[in-house]
């Protein structure tokens, strides 16, 4: 009788464990073939979308909380509210979260690789002059790289849509000062964009979350702003492109309305020009903006348009270039553009992952960039500016490309999505 027992256990042991391994390995096999990763899913949401044409509007924003602040308040107080903090979606973090993305967002981790930069500066033909500026929340660190500009002096100003902050370089990466807190009002952010300088080196901020232009002096003081939520004169929805042009007077490009406005440097509306549409002059989904030495406006229409359309300081149309593809002269998500002294227009292709240069007619000259996490690569580049000698600044945003889980350590990328 204890045989037959002994045999019964040692059987039913021997099912359990079958039973255990085969869970095991169905659940190995489940994971590999349905394996879902919340950015794949979010990415590939989003190039779906601009694969069926839909416009989109709000791609970039995401939804984070409580308050984060690094670099110094602005001296001027008083706050002009537009929006309740608690219906705005905006990207910046606080202290905690900076702390822990800090630490686990480290140069070594299997997002960045040791040697990735999110500023790389670049001579007129693509050539890899210089990088800073490694992952964290410190001086000279960034967790989303966003726009950039240069003033007078060849100093470079970056905004952090996640530190919520502007930093400023001298023009070989050594840290100056940085300003801005997380919120709404005077020098603070829910997610600075674009920037521009004025010829007193005064410097705008294109507040995307909370529907403003602030301008600071150069030291990152707080001077005047303007702007709220709506579609009225004066008024934003997602103010994403920030120009001065000679006279100081300061453009900006909306993402979520298909116009231009013209304003003094006080924020005095002046004009605005464009509705929606694919006809010329007509926008669909504006990103940048910028204004070349002899005031033409230049505006980075991209989605649907994937284009470059150019206009005078009154914004009668000039011309336009560019198409949907991959192939030169043609954009996937055109974003920051900039003119230099002789007329030569260079355009960050955000999802092609490279910079175009064409000449002041739109014919295309060369190209550079591919996805990587090497200098002279890119994840996903945003912005550009250049500096009074020629050299071009782009921003890096970094993490993973849009059509591509990349992982900088290991390389390893499917080709096949880009």
């Amino acid at each position: 009788m204890n045989k037959i027992l002994n045999l019964s256990f040692v059987s039913v042991s021997l099912l359990i464990v079958c039973l255990i391994s085969t869970n095991l390995i169905f659940n190995k096999i489940y994971a590999e073939i349905f394996e879902f990763n919340e950015k794949d899913y979010y990415t590939s949401s989003d190039s779906d979308s601009l694969n069926s044409g839909e416009k989109q509007t709000n791609s970039e924003d995401t939804s984070m909380e409580d308050d984060y602040s690094s670099g110094n308040e602005p001296t001027n107080s008083g706050e002009k509210q537009t929006n309740s903090e608690d219906t705005v979606k905006e990207n910046c973090i606080n202290n905690q979260e900076a702390s822990v993305l800090q630490t686990q967002t480290s140069p070594d981790s299997d997002t960045y690789s040791n040697n990735f930069h999110f500023i790389k500066k670049f001579d007129r033909e693509g050539n890899l002059v210089d990088s800073w500026g490694m992952v964290g929340s410190g001086n000279g660190q960034f967790l989303h790289a966003h726009g950039i500009t240069v003033d007078l002096q060849d100093n470079v100003y970056v905004s952090d849509g996640e530190n919520c902050n502007i930093q400023k370089f001298d023009s070989n990466g050594n840290f100056i000062t940085k300003w801005g807190t997380k919120g709404i009002g005077p020098g603070k952010f829910l997610q600075p964009e674009s920037m521009a300088v004025d010829s007193l080196n005064n410097v705008y901020v294109a507040e995307y979350s909370d529907n403003n232009i602030q301008k600071f002096d150069s030291n990152g003081n707080f001077l005047t702003m303007w702007g709220q939520g709506g579609e009225d004169i004066g008024e934003f929805k997602k103010p994403w492109g920030v120009a001065v042009d000679s006279k100081d007077n300061v453009y900006v490009s909306d993402q979520a309305l298909p116009r231009v406005q013209k304003f003094d440097s006080e924020g005095n509306f002046i004009k605005m020009w464009g509705k929606e549409g694919s006809k010329k002059g007509q926008f669909v989904h504006q990103h940048d903006i910028t204004v070349d030495p002899n005031d033409y406006v230049y505006v980075t229409d991209g989605r649907q348009n994937s284009r470059v359309s150019v206009f005078d300081d009154q914004g009668n149309f000039i011309k336009m270039w560019g198409s949907e593809g991959k192939g030169e002269g043609q954009f996937i998500e055109d974003h920051g553009i900039v003119v230099d002294k002789e007329g030569n227009v260079y355009v960050v292709d955000t999802r092609n992952v490279r910079v175009q240069k064409f000449d002041s007619n739109g014919n295309f000259i060369t190209t550079w960039g591919s996805l990587g996490c090497r200098d002279d690569q890119f994840l996903i580049p945003h912005d550009i500016a250049i500096d009074s000698k020629g050299y071009l600044y782009v921003t890096d945003s970094g993490k993973s490309h849009f059509r591509a889980n990349y992982d900088c350590n290991q390389g390893n990328y499917n080709e096949n999505k880009l």
